[in-house]
C-alpha cells in the first residue's frame, strides 16, 4: 500500500540505507520525488538513491559526507537516522560483555549524534527542514532478548525530545518512529537462542518462528512489514505533521499501547 507524499525538490539523507527498513525509506522518498542520499557501510541497491560509503560511528568521515551531499545533491532538508545494529542476543543480560554494549551504542546512539550535529546547519537554512529517528518499542518496554538494543533505543526516544527541544526555535521538527515486530536476521538470532531452552524450535524456520510469535503478541495478529515503517516516516517528514515534534510514533500493531 502506497501513499501519495510531495517530496519534489527535497533532498534526503537516509542512513542505514541498504537494509530492509532502510531500503524501503529509500524507496518511499524517491517515489515521491525526493533526491535520497543513502548513506551506509555498503553501498544501497537500486537506482532510487545515490550512495554514499559512510561509517556513522566516525564523525570526521560523517562530517565529509555531508558536506559533499550538500555541494554535490544540493541543501539537506530532512534527515532519516535509520542505521542501527541489533546486537548480540543476550538473556539474562549477565550473558554480555562490555563489548556488546559498546558496539550498538556507538551505532544505535552516536551514529546518530554524529549525523544529526553534522546536518544541523543546513536543516536550519530550510524553512521545512524534519529529523526522524528510528527507534524501536524495545525502547519502550525494555525486552530481555538484547538488552544494549533495547536500552540504546530508549537513549534515542529521549534524545529525540532533547533535538526536539533544542531546535525549535529554527523550525526543525524532531520525531521518532518506534517499529514492532519487523522480520529481519535479529530474529534468526532470537530463534536460535529459544531453541537452547527449547530443542523443538531448532527445526523451524525463521519465518515461522517470527509469524508464529507475532500472532501471540500483537493484537493485530501480524508483524510490521519495512514499508508501513517507511510511510510513517513520511508522514512524520511531510507538511501533514508540520505541528509535530518530540513525539514517538508506534508502527507496532499494538503491541505496546503507550
Amino acid at each position: 500500500m502506497s501513499f501519495s507524499f510531495d517530496f519534489s525538490s527535497r533532498v534526503v539523507i537516509v542512513t542505514g540505507a541498504s537494509g530492509g527498513i532502510g531500503s524501503a525509506i529509500v524507496e518511499a522518498f524517491a517515489i515521491a520525488g525526493a533526491t535520497v542520499a543513502a548513506l551506509d557501510l555498503t553501498p544501497a541497491s537500486g537506482g532510487n538513491a545515490v550512495s554514499f560509503e559512510v561509517d556513522v560511528t566516525v564523525g570526521s568521515d560523517v562530517q565529509d559526507a555531508v558536506s559533499e551531499i550538500a555541494t554535490s545533491l544540493g541543501r539537506p532538508s530532512i534527515v532519516v537516522n535509520n542505521a542501527g545494529i541489533a546486537g548480540r542476543v543476550g538473556l539474562p543480560f549477565t550473558r554480555l560483555d562490555q563489548a556488546d554494549w559498546t558496539s550498538a551504542w556507538d551505532v544505535n546512539v552516536i551514529g546518530l549524534f554524529n549525523v544529526s550535529k553534522a546536518v544541523v546547519p543546513h536543516l536550519k537554512e530550510a524553512s521545512d527542514a524534519a529529523i526522524v529517528n528510528i527507534a524501536s518499542v524495545s525502547g519502550r518496554t525494555g525486552f530481555q532478548t538484547s538488552p544494549p538494543y533495547s536500552a540504546s533505543k530508549a537513549a534515542v526516544i529521549n534524545f529525540t525530545q532533547v533535538m526536539a527541544r533544542d531546535l525549535a526555535g529554527d523550525g526543525i521538527r524532531v520525531n521518532a518512529v518506534c517499529p514492532g515486530m519487523v522480520l529481519t536476521p535479529f530474529y534468526r538470532a532470537q530463534r536460535l537462542a529459544a531453541a537452547e531452552a527449547d530443542p523443538s524450535l531448532a527445526n523451524v524456520s525463521d519465518e515461522q518462528y517470527f509469524e508464529e510469535k507475532a500472532r501471540s503478541l500483537i493484537p493485530l495478529g501480524r508483524g510490521q512489514t519495512p514499508a508501513e515503517v517507511a510511510n510513517t516516516v513520511c508522514f512524520l517528514a511531510s507538511d501533514a505533521a508540520s505541528a509535530i515534534t518530540g513525539q514517538s510514533l508506534n508502527v507496532d500493531g499494538g503491541l505496546v499501547m503507550s
